[in-house]
């Protein structure tokens, strides 16, 4: 890791600082060792970013920048994170321990492409636009009268972001932020905390104003709770668990900041009966819809299919077949080009991922394969790509987030009973409807509880807006509806005299 990260340190109003906070120290999930420390930042150090980032905003010329002098410093900052592909791509693997086929494709390369499809997405939206008022109320007597919204930004962001997909999810909520005219403080996992770094080196190249951008690596929680509840934050954009979603938004509530939720999911991967019936492919197809769970980092994502809902019939058969693909899965160290399935991201969180496989078990699901351990492997926070046969909706296993490489099989009888099972959790993020009959997947679609919902197949872009229903959050990251979180919507009326 020594020649990855030149600066591990914080980044505050536009310059390097030491950090009086607690170092961080940054394991590899693959061994367990420790491979980088970054100085971290305090509580007051912190805040400092917080008050450099609202001068900026009040003060600086950034939100009142026109917007294409703005848009070219933002690509210029993403000109200097491209720069530093190959540095980011190993970086991602190191700290996250995730295997280099969906790291490069996805943690990297999806977050690079997106800034230039964000940037170019902000050019193409009005910043004024007509209301849409009746011809007799543009005319009051003798004078005319025009009726405008205008968008502007929305201020200073708090942007407190997950270990998982740390460098693309940094991407969704500070580019859209800075394109808006916001500034912002990026406070990353203490888990994974050196790509963020490698952020501020591309703000400082990009020649970004004092201020408008900030990185705050902390070992603990403090300087996100001082995010979520100093006044001089305007908005927060959170990524991370249901049950911190929640601590997010009650520590926001007191000075009403905006607040962007992208939480849990227990996204269901519904089967239709004409999968089952196609000539010869219908079961293999199921199969290949199910090995992303286990082959995108280790199932730790929250919109990864994890609920396998198929007809009753075809449930023991359909366990049997994702297990019998599951055990032919590489397992083991993410900076080999073959690992197809790496380490969970610490220890604690194998744990977890156990204990709710047990619980599941002691429910009434059944192990198909995995729920343990790799043979073999000892040493780094690995587990076996798991099945459970979980044919009662309300098991454990089908109500909570595994976060680990494990999903269970369940039946249905019917249609109706089929939606009543996918929208029968706490969640709402994501989901996928599988049939030959379209037109039929899109009605089922608009009877889904949730934010996303993909039709044989998936598209995550740029352009493309994300968010939850229920417990999985609220606001929407990517597309124009995440880039308008980061704006505040004026009304302009101008009249004759």
């Amino acid at each position: 890791m020594t020649d990855l990260v030149a600066a591990r340190q914080p980044f505050v109003d536009g310059r390097w600082i030491e950090g009086a906070g607690e170092p961080v120290e940054v394991e590899a999930p693959y061994s367990g060792e420790i491979v980088a420390t970054v100085a971290a930042a305090s509580p007051a150090e912190v805040e400092t970013a917080i008050l450099a980032a609202r001068r900026a905003f009040d003060e600086g010329p950034w939100p009142t920048l026109p917007a294409g002098e703005r848009v070219a410093l933002v690509r210029r900052l993403g000109d200097a994170l491209e720069a530093r592909r190959g540095t980011l791509v190993e970086t991602v693997i190191e700290e996250t321990g995730c295997p280099r086929g969906v790291t490069e494709a996805a943690q990297v390369g999806m977050a690079l492409s997106s800034i230039r499809e964000i940037a170019d997405l902000y050019e193409r939206l009005p910043e004024w636009e007509h209301n849409e008022v009746p011809l007799p109320q543009h005319i009051a007597g003798s004078a005319v009268r025009l009726s405008i919204r205008r968008y502007e930004a929305a201020g200073v962001v708090a942007a407190i972001t997950p270990y998982n997909f740390p460098f693309i999810t940094n991407v969704w909520k500070v580019i859209p932020a800075l394109l808006a005219g916001c500034t912002a403080v990026l406070r990353p996992s203490p888990l994974t905390p050196l790509e963020a770094t490698i952020f501020g080196e591309a703000a400082e190249e990009a020649g970004l104003p004092p201020g408008v951008l900030n990185v705050v690596p902390e070992a603990g929680s403090d300087g996100a709770v001082l995010l979520t509840t100093h006044p001089a934050v305007d908005v927060v954009s959170f990524t991370g668990s249901t049950s911190v979603g929640r601590a997010v938004a009650a520590q926001a509530a007191p000075t009403l900041k905006r607040v962007i939720l992208e939480l849990g999911g227990k996204s269901v991967a519904l089967h239709l009966p004409d999968v089952f019936e196609a000539s010869g492919s219908g079961l293999a197809s199921v199969v290949g819809a199910a090995m992303p769970v286990f082959a995108s980092h280790a199932g730790q994502g929250c919109a990864l299919q994890t609920r396998v809902l198929v007809p009753q019939a075809h449930r023991e058969e359909t366990a049997e077949a994702i297990a019998a693909a599951a055990r032919t899965l590489p397992i083991g160290d993410p900076r080999q080009a073959t690992t197809l399935v790496g380490p969970l991201i610490s220890e604690i969180q194998r744990g977890r991922v156990d204990d709710l496989v047990q619980r599941g078990i002691a429910a009434g699901a059944r192990c198909v394969t995995g729920g343990r351990v790799p043979e073999g492997i000892d040493r780094g926070w690995f587990y076996e790509p798991t099945v459970l046969d979980a044919p009662d909706p309300a098991n454990p296993a089908n109500q909570h987030e595994f976060f680990g490489p494990v999903l269970s099989v369940l039946g249905y009888r019917d249609i109706d009973d089929a939606i009543r099972i996918t929208n029968a959790t706490e969640y709402g993020l994501s989901g996928g409807i599988y049939t030959a009959d379209v037109a039929l997947g899109l009605k089922l679609a608009e009877r889904i509880r949730s934010g996303t919902v993909q039709v044989n197949s998936g598209l995550a872009a740029g352009f493309t807006p994300m968010g939850g229903y229920k417990q999985s959050g609220y606001g929407r990251e990517r597309g124009a509806a995440g880039i308008r979180e980061f704006q505040e919507l004026k009304h302009v009326v101008v009249g004759s005299r």
